[in-house]
């Protein structure tokens, strides 16, 4: 057994922030009409977070792992990021009725599916599902937020809470990091969570016209 940041090269070579659509957003190269697109699909996932973290909950209360209270809290907390969410997306110009409304693209939907299937597995192999999103959660948001201020003049509080918050991840992480988990196994899953999340940006790239996804 191991500390799941033993994942963290894995997470590294796989990061959010080598997909083309995260590099097109640092360099400026993205247009309105991209970031509504993403704002809408993106809102899938986030809105689908805070019952993957209940299912990793519910599991360790199932075990009595000493967690389980810390893991609720963030699980409350990620309901919280929804609505900071949604203040991003108003932003953009789309009103929350828009945004609930849409449907998003099959390959995001697939994606989120997965992600989701993943924490119906084990404890530990949601906590590991969790971490491998959460583990670059505060370079990508630095990221994102450099971009909306340096090339989208996107720098309201409304444009910028979402990421403001996420540049906080490590009270997050530090409650997975308390767990343990089998070597090989975590490989395996964190593998699989990271192919997901890139397969939603892939979905986004798709509605976009953007190549090489």
């Amino acid at each position: 057994m191991t500390s799941v940041s033993t994942l963290d090269p894995l997470i590294s070579d796989m990061s959010l922030l080598k997909h083309p659509f995260y590099q097109k957003w640092s360099k400026g190269e993205l247009t309105k009409k991209d970031l509504q697109i993403y704002a809408k699909e993106y809102f899938h996932l986030v809105s689908r977070i805070p019952g993957i973290v209940e299912r990793v909950r519910v599991r360790a209360d199932k075990q009595h792992h000493p967690l389980a209270g810390m893991i609720e809290k963030n699980r409350i907390e990620e309901q919280e990021h929804v609505e900071l969410w949604k203040r991003f997306a108003k932003s953009l110009g789309i009103s929350e009725q828009e945004l609930v409304a849409h449907k998003p693209h099959a390959t995001v939907t697939a994606a989120v599916m997965q992600l989701e299937q993943l924490a119906d597995g084990t404890f530990e192999d949601g906590v590991v599902t969790m971490y491998s999103m959460e583990a670059e959660l505060p370079k990508i948001a630095q990221t994102k937020k450099q971009g909306l201020c340096d090339w989208y003049n996107l720098s309201s509080e409304d444009a910028q809470i979402y990421f403001d918050e996420h540049l906080k991840e490590e009270e997050h992480l530090q409650v997975w990091r308390g767990v343990t988990v089998d070597a090989a196994r975590s490989q395996a899953i964190a593998l699989q969570s990271l192919q997901a999340q890139n397969k939603v940006l892939d979905g986004v790239c798709e509605l976009c016209g953007i190549m090489a996804c």
